[in-house]
């Protein structure tokens, strides 16, 4: 077992910029995305941090933009976001932007689609790609990442394994969209914090680093790229509550 990390300090300066991952990290998992909720507390929380920090708070997520706005309501128009793994981005002051949907995008999510209701897995249509979920069937979990590995080197999109479930999508990653970000004129020379639980957050953490910033891995402890640990989200919502009591 690697050695456990250190709490972040629950603070944030005029020269930070906050990156958070959704699921796992500000929301629990659940047996299927649609069963996760935003509470009201959580929704407030965040945009008190993005009126203190305007433009560098964003949440960087597998989700696609438009399922954080379901989640979010009204609230997530405030907010910098990055969906489907950084493929699609959308902030207050630059507006949205997104790649064109290739074809073969449809007829891969059509052979994912065959494939869970063939197995018993959950199946999740996004954005930019598509998703099985096994938690409700884990013994289906190699079968579910052989066919969704078959079916992404056949349509050449990237294959992303996280927990309990596996997808295809289009290419790219939480690293490249946080370095993408730190380039606008709001994050611009302010160093990077990067929240996340998954191995799909490791690219983040890789690249908070190597701007001068740091991870944060939320859950129990693993071979990571994080400089910081905390143990759950539970944990993760005290630490920004303190951070915006006592933000610069």
């Amino acid at each position: 077992m690697p050695v456990d990390l250190a709490p972040p300090p629950p603070r944030l300066s005029t020269l930070d910029s906050l990156f958070l991952d959704f699921d796992g990290t500000l929301v629990e998992l659940a047996d299927s995305p649609e069963a996760v909720h935003v509470s009201r507390a959580l929704a407030d929380r965040l945009d008190a941090l993005a009126a203190h920090m305007p433009g560098r708070l964003a949440i960087v997520s597998g989700r696609s933009i438009a399922q954080l706005d379901a989640l979010f309501g009204p609230q997530a128009e405030h907010l910098t976001l990055a969906g489907s793994h950084g493929a699609e981005r959308r902030s207050p002051e630059n507006g949205h932007s997104q790649p064109e949907t290739p074809d073969h995008l449809a007829t891969a999510t059509q052979e994912m689609r065959a494939v869970a209701e063939a197995n018993d897995l959950y199946f999740e249509t996004k954005s930019f790609g598509a998703g099985l979920h096994y938690r409700r069937n884990p013994d289906a979990e190699q079968l579910a990442l052989r066919e969704a590995a078959a079916i992404a080197e056949r349509h050449g999109l990237t294959l992303q394994p996280g927990k309990m479930m596996v997808e295809v999508r289009l290419p790219g990653d939480k690293g490249q969209a946080i370095e993408t970000l730190m380039e606008t004129p709001a994050m611009r020379g302010t160093v990077p914090i990067f929240f996340g639980d998954d191995v799909t957050d490791e690219d983040g953490f890789v690249a908070a680093a190597a701007l001068g910033g740091a991870g944060v891995l939320v859950g129990p402890m693993r071979a990571t790229a994080a400089r910081y640990r905390l143990p759950d989200v539970a944990a993760v919502h005290e630490w920004l509550a303190q951070a915006l009591e006592n933000a610069e």
